[in-house]
């Protein structure tokens, strides 16, 4: 899909997952889940077999970032599964460690905003913790919006966290109260 160059590392390649790399997609994942401070989950509960499943859906969108034949970034846009909210999306996003700063997830989210749009995909829902600042502000130069805050949402060790709602719209939205 892309093919991007950042000064710190090689060629990485952005592009759609496929059932081949499941393993990869649950190891990323949970090198995150590990950090215990960025996703809800801290164990990643598909198995393989079950990861590939999911992979063959062409409703939902699993992007992967490659580098170096590993895989360093995962996005993941999942489409309202009701007549009433198909033209919603949910998206995640979960970047190793190591290659965060990059730019990588301002690649994958900027991907997956495209397809969306494609798609027929009029909102682009997402959650993110209040203490990933990091991250909101990437959200918020994307062109997110806040929606929302859950106040008291997570503790994360021993301190409560808000769940922000952020929302992007592709396209202008009419018919809403």
């Amino acid at each position: 899909m892309m093919l991007k160059k950042h000064e710190q590392t090689e060629n990485y390649l952005i592009r759609r997952g496929v059932p081949g790399d499941a393993h990869g997609i649950i190891e990323c994942m949970q090198s995150v889940m590990d950090e215990k401070i960025y996703l809800v989950s801290e164990y990643y509960l598909l198995t393989e077999r079950g990861e590939q499943e999911r992979l063959k859906s062409r409703d939902d969108l699993t992007l992967v970032c490659e580098l170096n034949g590993k895989i360093v970034g995962v996005t993941t846009i999942q489409r309202g599964m009701y007549k009433k909210n198909r033209h919603t999306a949910s998206l995640g996003i979960a970047i190793k460690k190591e290659f965060r700063h990059m730019n990588i997830g301002t690649g994958m989210i900027k991907e997956a905003i495209s397809w969306s749009k494609e798609q027929g995909i009029e909102k682009i829902n997402l959650e993110v913790f209040s203490s990933n600042v990091n991250a909101i502000n990437t959200y918020r130069k994307l062109g997110f919006e806040y929606e929302g805050v859950r106040k008291r949402q997570f503790m994360i060790g021993n301190r409560y966290t808000d769940d922000v709602l952020m929302t992007y719209f592709t396209s202008n939205m009419e018919g809403s109260n």
